[in-house]
């Protein structure tokens, strides 16, 4: 083939190429009608300010301003609808509008241009199923994030799929499917650490730590629980840390191992004492209760819960109180059966008279 038929093969190649992008173009924007000038203004206008209300955190105003501007995005702008669209998803979220929140989510990717806005369609997607979470829809949420994970990974956003696969393990804790929990934490666990995301990896490796000994794996447990402990001191995270140390109290505690579970206890109490946390406290305090009743010491699971009691009451806060004023209830019951049970109780000479009286009918 001659040089001359090569530049007209090249020549024709490019001509297709461009053809097929103008095409394409035009199907992307079908229906779309153009936008005067002094409507294109207002539109970018209105989303600047949605954007600032945003920040501002005004997420009533927002909404109003919101709703003008996707009223003109409809008729001219599809792909300006895609992302208002989101953003009306997340402003509905943050007014715990849950429902509607799920549905705005799902215009934006139902909407004409929603496969063009891609980023914003993948982005609402992964909100729509934590949010299906939120309103408990299991299978919706579970099904939403597959489908998310499967488009996440055409075009390479593993990010993405991390988060996913972050609240697909919380829906099969939630729902006690310990067995895929573990699978969908291990295979995030991969993709953290291949982004050096060292918090992400640690929460991963606690929840790790939460499948097997839910699974009743007690030793791969403590050694997940460790490495996510580990990786928390690192990064400063003092809360976060303080949660593992009590995971692996109450893993020692589901054990019957009384002295190691008290000694991890005891440490997260002291914690919150040195930042004078009450409320933190009080929780600490009930679970060391809790331990002691276990133990069978009843005398110390008393005094615990006397402390609790008396921090939640500080702390204002009443679930602590009545959960504790519960325990305290049982408690009692438990010490009278303990102190009367050589002792005959009323009950019993009622019995008795009643045996008494039917061997003499007889």
């Amino acid at each position: 083939m001659g040089s001359g038929s090569l530049v007209a093969l090249g020549v024709l190649v490019l001509c297709c190429s461009a053809l097929f992008l103008i095409w394409r173009r035009r199907v992307l924007l079908r229906g779309q009608k153009e936008l005067p000038c002094d409507q294109r203004a207002i539109l970018n206008q209105q989303v600047t300010l949605v954007l600032d209300l945003l920040r501002k955190q005004a997420w009533t105003d927002a909404l109003a301003v919101l709703n003008a501007a996707l009223a003109l995005a409809a008729h001219y702008d599809p792909l300006r609808e895609a992302e208002l669209y989101y953003y009306k998803g997340y402003i509905l979220e943050q007014m715990k509008q849950f429902e509607q929140a799920v549905q705005a989510y799902s215009k934006c990717q139902l909407s004409e241009a929603g496969h063009a806005g891609r980023k914003h369609s993948l982005h609402a997607a992964l909100r729509q199923g934590y949010l299906l979470t939120q309103l408990q829809r299991w299978d919706e949420a579970a099904g939403k994030l597959q489908q998310v994970i499967a488009d996440v990974d055409a075009v390479s956003m593993p990010e993405l799929h991390l988060y996913a696969l972050r609240i697909l393990v919380g829906i099969y804790q939630a729902r006690g499917d310990y067995q895929r929990m573990l699978a969908c934490a291990q295979e995030g666990l991969r993709l953290a650490r291949n982004a050096k995301d060292e918090a992400m990896a640690a929460l991963l490796l606690d929840l790790i730590g939460d499948a097997y000994l839910a699974l009743g794996q007690s030793e791969e447990a403590l050694h997940h629980y460790e490495q996510s402990l580990d990786l928390y001191r690192k990064l400063g995270y003092r809360n976060a840390a303080l949660m593992v140390q009590q995971d692996i109290g109450r893993l020692y505690q589901a054990c019957a191992d009384w002295d190691n579970a008290l000694t991890w206890l005891q440490t997260c109490l002291w914690a919150e004492e040195r930042v004078q946390n009450q409320h933190g406290q009080a929780h600490f305090c009930y679970d060391i209760a809790c331990l002691y009743i276990s133990k069978g010491d009843l005398e110390k699971a008393t005094e615990y819960l006397q402390r609790s009691m008396a921090l939640f009451r500080q702390a204002q806060d009443k679930a602590g109180v009545d959960q504790v004023g519960r325990t305290f209830m049982g408690l009692s019951i438990l010490m009278q059966r303990r102190a009367t049970a050589g002792q005959l109780t009323f009950r019993d000479i009622e019995r008795g008279l009643a045996k008494e009286k039917k061997e003499e009918g007889e």
